[in-house]
């Protein structure tokens, strides 16, 4: 089976991304989910870009890239 990186989206890491992640997993594959924005989820995804433009684009990045520095290479 895959090991797989699932990034959340602008609303952070929800309960509908983490369900998502469960289903790979109970599919046989090795899911990733890091939380980007520390624990915070927000309603709407304007609310959730907000806090994106307000920490910087690049900060976001940042912590994927720290997020990832510890797992394999070959990755989906």
């Amino acid at each position: 089976m895959a090991e797989v990186l699932l990034f959340h989206h602008a609303q952070g890491l929800t309960p509908g991304v983490v369900e998502f992640a469960d289903e790979l997993r109970r599919a046989g594959h090795s899911v990733h989910t890091p939380d980007l924005f520390d624990g915070r989820t927000f309603d709407d995804i304007e609310t959730g870009m907000s806090f994106v433009n307000e920490l910087g684009f690049s900060e976001v990045m940042a912590r994927g890239e720290q997020a990832i520095a510890q797992l394999p290479s070959a990755l989906v």
